[in-house]
């Protein structure tokens, strides 16, 4: 039998248990929420940085797809004007079905062009254009690519040494067909380079230009070009930079030419968006991958 005091006892740590329980299922409930709530954050950051990386586009475009212009990392000429291939003989158009790129005929049976342009693809994928104006003009010079030989230290998240050469099945050669020999040295600042492409016009287009375009933008100052991009991507010793007013690269330029006095000093690679006030164009400085590429074509 117990005693009234043994009750009061009894209820006391009655109590106490389930105050401790009560306790117990509160933090839980409070972990729960905390949880959730870090998952949500989690997943809004996540969707932050997927629309980031879409923003810096390589500049190649796919002519029958509508797409929104990136505003990453692009290609094309944007305030320029209609030239005809006499002006630039040595440029090619590189197609993978409805895809373009351009790039530059450096011996009769080489072309040089981006490497974003052309990785994990297989050579039967592409075609090369050569001698013509016009997008699939009918004066064009075909030829198919029997080997792709991507640059070693290309990567597309890093856009690094973004070069490719392409062995094409026989030489081209014919009317306004011609070779560019590769630079040795890399474009002084300040100094002014001639790009040329079918790529679109404007950022946010979604077909390429029909007639060959060209325009002069000015060489940036690399280390100008860094600060710009810092909070972007990293703008390395393969690249150069370069703009003017109004007047860059865009979609469908990718893998084409940067020239002075007929000497090739880059190759169409990436910016933030088209022709945008603080965000140059990057290229591949020629001079940087020209030893891979001369032994490349000596081994093949």
């Amino acid at each position: 039998m117990l005693w009234r005091w043994e009750y009061v006892i009894l209820a006391v740590l009655i109590l106490a248990e389930l105050s401790q329980m009560g306790d117990a299922v509160a933090t839980a409930k409070r972990n729960r929420r905390q949880r959730n709530a870090n998952g949500k954050n989690m997943a809004v950051r996540s969707n932050r940085n997927r629309n980031t990386a879409r923003k810096l586009s390589a500049k190649k475009v796919n002519q029958n797809k509508k797409t929104s212009t990136p505003a990453k990392i692009q290609s094309r000429i944007v305030g320029g004007s209609s030239t005809t291939i006499s002006t630039t003989p040595y440029i090619v158009q590189l197609r993978r079905g409805s895809n373009l790129c351009g790039g530059s005929l450096i011996n009769s049976q080489w072309v040089l062009t981006a490497a974003h342009c052309v990785k994990g693809h297989s050579a039967s994928d592409f075609t090369v254009c050569g001698g013509s104006t016009t997008l699939d003009g009918s004066d064009c010079v075909n030829r198919t690519v029997s080997s792709v030989h991507v640059a070693p230290k290309f990567t597309s998240k890093k856009m690094n040494m973004d070069a490719a050469l392409l062995k094409l099945n026989e030489t081209l050669t014919g009317t306004n067909i011609g070779t560019i020999s590769m630079a040795t040295n890399r474009p002084k600042p300040g100094s002014k380079v001639r790009i040329a492409g079918w790529g679109v016009t404007a950022e946010g287009g979604t077909s390429a230009t029909k007639t060959l375009q060209a325009t002069e933008i000015r060489v940036s100052k690399q280390k100008k070009c860094r600060t710009q991009y810092r909070k972007k991507t990293k703008i390395t010793n393969y690249m150069f930079c370069g703009r003017a007013a109004g007047k860059d690269s865009c979609s469908g330029d990718s893998g084409g030419p940067v020239t002075k006095d007929n000497s090739l000093l880059g190759i169409v690679s990436f910016g933030y968006g088209c022709g945008r006030a603080g965000f140059p164009g990057v290229y591949t400085a020629v001079s940087t991958i020209r030893t891979w590429a001369n032994k490349v074509m000596a081994d093949n």
